[in-house]
C-alpha cells in the first residue's frame, strides 16, 4: 500500500492487476519469469510474491536508473529481493543476451516496442508459458500491431482481461503442431 501513495508517476499496475500477476505465475508454475518494464518495481514484487509459492526466480529490465534505485530499495523492504534480479539497461540490447526458458513473461515498457520485445522473448518462453502485457485497454491505439500480433499468431491463445484500468493481455504458447 505504502508504494503507490508515496512513488506516485509510475504508471504503475494498481493492486487488483498485481494480483492477477500473482495469480498467473502460480498458474503457470513459473519457475523463471522475466519483466520487461520494472519501474519502481510494484509489479515486480507482485510476481515475485507468486515466484515464491512456486520457487521460482524473476529477471526484470529497466532503462531508466532512478527507477533501477527506486526498485533494487523497494525490493529489498518487501524482502523479495533474493528472488529477483534486476539488469539495468534497454531491453532491446538486454535480451538477447538472456537464457530462457520462461514460463511467464510479463510487458509494461514503451508501449511502441511491445511487438519488438514479443518477437524476441517468443522463442523463449515453452508451450503453456504465459506471456502478459499491460495497458491493453487504456493505451490499446498505441500498441495495435502488437494486438494484432497476439490475435492471430497461431503459436498464442490471447485473452483479453480488466482487473484493473490498464487492462492485460494474456497469451498462452500453445504446443508447435
Amino acid at each position: 500500500e505504502w508504494m503507490p501513495k508515496n512513488q506516485t508517476g509510475m504508471l504503475n499496475v494498481n493492486s487488483n492487476e498485481g494480483a492477477y500477476l500473482r495469480e498467473q505465475v502460480i498458474r503457470a508454475k513459473a519457475k523463471r519469469a522475466l519483466e520487461v518494464g520494472t519501474s519502481n518495481g510494484y509489479s515486480s514484487i507482485w510476481i515475485a510474491l507468486g515466484l515464491r509459492k512456486t520457487g521460482g526466480h524473476l529477471t526484470t529490465l529497466e532503462i531508466d536508473p532512478v527507477k533501477v534505485k527506486l526498485a533494487t530499495e523497494n525490493f529489498r523492504v518487501a524482502g523479495v529481493d533474493s528472488l529477483i534480479t534486476l539488469m539495468p539497461g534497454d531491453a532491446r540490447k538486454t535480451i538477447p543476451t538472456l537464457q530462457g526458458p520462461f514460463e511467464f513473461v510479463f510487458i509494461d515498457a514503451w508501449k511502441h516496442d511491445y511487438l519488438k520485445y514479443l518477437e524476441m522473448v517468443l522463442p523463449m518462453v515453452p508451450p503453456g508459458g504465459i506471456i502478459m502485457a499491460h495497458n491493453t485497454t487504456d493505451l490499446r491505439s498505441q500498441m495495435l500491431d502488437f494486438i494484432d500480433r497476439i490475435q492471430t499468431d497461431p503459436q498464442l491463445k490471447t485473452t483479453f482481461v480488466n482487473p484493473g484500468p490498464g487492462g492485460f493481455s494474456v497469451s498462452i504458447k500453445q504446443p508447435g503442431k
